[in-house]
C-alpha cells in the first residue's frame, strides 16, 4: 500500500515562506489518516456540529513553543478551544504504536483519551513523554526548514505568535512513477523495457503461429469441399452465360428487322413524294415566265375635255 502525500502552503503575515509535505500513515492508522486526508483537501463540506467546513485552509497555527512543537488545526474558533473531525465532533485514539521518536512527526492534539478532533502538532525534537497519549500519524517528508521558521516565529506569554502563521492553501499530491516502474503488491518496482519487448514479441509470434496453424487446418478441412464447389460455380457460371448470349442474339436479330422496316418506309415515302413534285410541275406553269400587261393610255393634264376637281394633282377623267 502507498500511503498518501499531502501539503500546506504557510503565509507569515500574508507573505508566502514556502510548502511543507506530509506522508500520512493510512497503512497503520487509517481512519486518523483519512481524517487529516480530507481535512486538507476540504472534500466533506460543512461540519455537522459546527457547520463550517471542513478544510485546513485559512486556518492558523495557533501555539508555538520552541523545542517542542508547532500546534494548529482550529478552524472553528482558531484558539486552541475548538475543531472537528470528518466523522463527528470527535473520534477515539486507534493506536499507539508509532512513538515520538524524532522531530518532523505529526500527531494528534486531545483534551483527554478518545478525544480526536481537527487539532494536530508537528514536534521538533523527539517527545517520548507524549508516547501512549496521542496518536502518531504522519510525518514530515518535505519542507522542515519551514517548520523551523515557524518555530522561530516570537509569540506572546501564552505561546501565541505574534504574526500570523496561516495555512494559506492545502490539499492531496497525486503520486506519479518514474518510468520503468510499477506497483506490485503495494511495493515499487523496477521494469526492464527490454525484457517486456522480447515478452511481447514472443507472445505476438505465438499467436501468429498458432493462426497460421488453425488456417491450415481449416484449408484442409474444407480442401475437398472446395474442390466440388468450384466444379458447381464452373456449371452455374457456363448456363449463365450461354443464357445471356442466346438473349443478346434475340436483341440484335430484332434490331435488325426494325432497322430493315423503318428503311422500307423511308424509301416508299420518299418515292411518293418526288411523284407528287413531278404532277405539281406538269401539272402548274411557271410563274417564273413573262406575263403580257396591258397599256394605258397616258392622260393630258391639258387636254380641254378633261376636268379638274380640287386643288393638288388629283385628276378625274370626265365619265363615258
Amino acid at each position: 500500500m502507498i500511503n498518501p502525500r499531502v501539503f500546506f502552503d504557510i503565509d507569515i503575515d500574508g507573505n508566502r515562506i514556502g510548502r511543507i509535505v506530509f506522508e500520512l500513515f493510512a497503512d497503520q492508522v487509517p481512519k486518523t489518516a483519512e481524517n487529516f486526508r480530507a481535512l486538507c483537501t476540504g472534500e466533506k463540506g460543512l461540519g455537522k456540529v459546527s457547520n463550517m467546513p471542513l478544510h485546513y485552509k485559512g486556518s492558523i497555527f495557533h501555539r508555538i513553543i520552541k523545542g517542542f512543537m508547532c500546534q494548529g488545526g482550529d478552524f472553528t474558533r482558531r484558539n486552541g478551544t475548538g475543531g472537528e473531525s470528518i466523522y463527528g465532533a470527535t473520534f477515539s485514539d486507534e493506536s499507539f504504536a508509532r512513538k515520538h521518536d524524532t522531530h518532523g512527526l505529526l500527531s494528534m492534539a486531545n483534551r483527554g483519551p478518545n478525544t480526536q478532533s481537527s487539532q494536530f502538532f508537528i514536534t521538533t525534537r523527539p517527545t517520548p513523554h507524549l508516547d501512549g497519549k496521542h496518536v502518531v500519524f504522519g510525518k514530515v517528508v518535505s519542507g522542515y526548514n519551514i517548520v523551523e521558521m515557524m518555530e522561530n516565529e516570537p509569540v506572546d506569554d501564552n505561546d501565541r505568535p505574534l504574526h500570523n502563521v496561516m495555512i494559506a492553501n492545502c490539499g492531496e499530491l497525486v503520486l506519479k512513477l518514474p518510468p520503468g516502474t510499477i506497483i506490485k503488491g503495494g511495493k515499487i518496482k523496477k521494469v526492464d523495457d527490454k525484457s517486456d519487448d522480447s515478452e511481447d514479441s514472443d507472445s505476438d509470434s505465438r499467436s501468429s503461429s498458432s493462426d497460421k496453424r488453425k488456417k491450415r487446418a481449416r484449408s484442409d478441412e474444407s480442401g475437398s469441399d472446395s474442390e466440388e464447389e468450384r466444379k458447381k460455380r464452373k456449371k452455374k457460371h457456363r448456363k449463365h452465360s450461354k443464357k445471356e448470349d442466346k438473349k443478346r442474339k434475340k436483341k440484335k436479330e430484332s434490331k435488325r428487322r426494325d432497322s430493315s422496316v423503318e428503311y422500307k418506309e423511308r424509301k416508299d415515302s420518299s418515292v411518293g413524294h418526288d411523284k407528287k413534285e413531278e404532277r405539281r410541275h406538269q401539272t402548274s406553269p411557271d410563274r417564273r415566265q413573262p406575263t403580257e400587261r396591258r397599256s394605258r393610255p397616258r392622260l393630258n393634264y391639258y387636254d380641254p375635255n378633261v376636268e379638274v376637281k380640287g386643288r393638288g394633282r388629283f385628276k378625274y377623267r370626265p365619265l363615258k
